[in-house]
């Protein structure tokens, strides 16, 4: 399913692209997760990841890998609107809206499942820090299927990206 979810958003990104210069960048990430367990307490995570993307003036696109404890380990495919440049009147400051889907692994002796995917959605502000590196705050909230025993992941991220 994760694999047809990928090929379709694909497509459908290559469908809209256009002839636009484009910026690839590389990226590390830490994010903390709070992850909805059913019949128990919610359980925080804190992750370290790395990130790859292609980002043009007005969309960005990105592939995130995480790990942290418990065996968790999550890839992401994030496609982000960036929204009006000059909302805050500093093209420094750049908020967005976005789309993300992915496959998470977790394990804790109160699941019976480890793995499953998500999809959900993001929001964020880039801050561009030089010419080559950004910040990212952003904050997200996925909806977990095939995971019997979680039903949501929610929680902040802080990414910084080297535009090369």
């Amino acid at each position: 399913m994760l694999r047809v979810t990928l090929l379709c958003l694909f497509i459908f990104t290559s469908l809209f692209a256009e002839d636009a210069e484009e910026f690839p960048f590389i990226g590390v990430t830490v994010t903390t997760q709070s992850i909805d367990i059913k019949n128990a307490s919610n359980q925080n995570e804190t992750a370290i990841g790395i990130r790859y993307g292609r980002q043009t003036v007005d969309w960005r696109t990105m592939f995130s890998v995480e790990f942290g404890k418990h065996s968790y380990k999550m890839f992401a495919m994030e496609i982000d609107k960036i929204l009006m440049d000059d909302i805050m009147g500093m093209p420094e400051f750049r908020p967005y809206l976005g789309l993300s889907v992915g496959s998470i692994h977790f394990e804790d002796n109160a699941l019976t499942d480890s793995n499953g995917y998500f999809y959900g959605l993001n929001a964020g502000l880039i801050i561009y820090a030089t010419d080559n590196i950004d910040a990212d705050l952003s904050y997200h909230y996925h909806k977990v299927k095939s995971f019997e025993d979680i039903d949501t992941l929610k929680g902040g991220t802080f990414s910084l990206h080297y535009f090369y």
